[in-house]
């Protein structure tokens, strides 16, 4: 019996959506090459990562998921990469190409063997967060998780916060996805301190009004309105770091005990899934896990066959389970749910295994959504 989550996107305010790159587009305008070097697979040094001294954030209500989520603003994300000049020329990439991803402008969500994606905050990602929240206890505590092509990493941040028990390891291609995205909001949802930041603000402005007349007053409060209010309209343009919900702190002397912690539960890994298997240093069934995750990375036809092998090499067996959050069809790029349940079908793993394929969800919006539930054949 599959699930029918009754909310749409508009519901939930994920500002990394601008009206070039609406969360119900399916990827359509994708130009992407048909060749490119792949960024080799290795494991990201989380206790060498730098973080800001402050991360801005915005707290995601998702409907029925009874914590709140946070997760760190696009504009902070770009202050930070712009100010740490840490884009470094990626072999025959062009620099305009570079210059997109920072920006996250131009005609493409993807630059094929540069940015996949990482930057944004897909709808399907919601989609697996609320579908999580309703599993029973049993299914989401005390586990070994992997989540594919993390980006924002919703269902980790979910699972992380949700029982410390969890342990939940990562993985995206942009080594600069798991630094300014992801980390910090694993930090965000397990270590750090939240603060509204409008708290500061308004003391100011009540010890400011204390101290002028009342006519003084009446004169600029009018003409702060109409600032405020222009303020406002330009953030939600521009998309301004000013419009965060919260912060949190990161005292220089605390970030390196903050990693450590982090690192206790998490690993983190970057580049191409051809390699990941190899890196993930799974000695035995025992080493494998209990749980992979992944949403919105099934839209290219050429990648599946390399995502489909980390699931054979890391999940374990054969009690493990597999989510695959994902529209029912990406147009243009030739992936989606029919081509992907067609390789996974006809694929066996080394001991001559298959796996099964169920579908746990399905959205009524008018882009289709569906999760679908990964066990072994056995």
């Amino acid at each position: 019996m599959a699930f029918k989550f009754n909310f749409t996107c508009d519901d939930l305010d994920l500002d990394e959506t601008d009206e070039g790159q609406q969360l119900e587009s399916s990827l359509g305008d994708l130009s992407l090459e048909e060749e490119c070097n792949k960024i080799p697979c290795q494991q990201y040094d989380i206790l060498s990562s730098a973080l800001p001294t402050v991360i801005q954030a915005d707290m995601l209500e998702i409907p029925s998921v009874e914590k709140l989520i946070y997760k760190r603003t696009l504009a902070d994300v770009k202050f930070q990469m712009a100010e740490q000049d840490t884009l470094v020329d990626q072999g025959d990439n062009s620099s305009s190409e570079v210059v997109s991803m920072l920006n996250l402008s131009g005609n493409s969500d993807l630059i094929r063997g540069v940015y996949e994606g990482g930057f944004k905050t897909w709808e399907c990602s919601v989609d697996l967060v609320q579908f999580l929240s309703q599993l029973p206890k049993e299914q989401i505590t005390n586990k070994k998780i992997l989540e594919l092509g993390c980006g924002s990493s919703l269902p980790s941040l979910y699972l992380l916060s949700k029982n410390d028990s969890n342990k939940v390891d990562v993985q995206d291609y942009n080594e600069q996805v798991i630094r300014c995205i992801t980390i910090p909001n694993i930090l965000l949802n397990t270590i750090l301190t939240i603060q509204d930041p409008s708290t500061a603000i308004n003391d100011n402005k009540e010890e400011e009004n204390e101290e002028s007349s009342e006519s003084e007053d009446d004169e600029n409060e009018g003409e702060d309105e109409e600032e405020e209010e222009e303020d406002e309209e330009e953030d939600r343009i521009i998309g301004d770091s000013n419009t965060c919900d919260a912060e949190a702190d990161i005292p220089a002397e605390q970030a390196p005990d903050m990693l450590r912690r982090l690192s206790e539960r998490t690993k983190a890994f970057i580049g191409d899934w051809s390699g990941l298997p190899d890196k993930l240093n799974l000695k035995n069934d025992e080493d494998k896990y209990d749980m992979i995750v992944t949403s919105e990375t099934i839209y290219a036809e050429h990648a599946l066959p390399d995502l489909i092998r980390v699931f054979q090499k890391a999940l374990k067996k054969p009690s493990g389970v597999g989510y695959v959050a994902a529209k029912t069809v990406y147009f243009g790029v030739g992936g989606g749910i029919l081509p992907f349940c067609d390789i996974l079908r006809n694929t066996k793993d080394s001991d001559g295994d298959k796996f099964k394929i169920e579908k746990v969800f399905e959205s009524d919006s008018t882009v289709k959504r569906e999760i679908l539930k990964i066990t072994w054949d056995i």
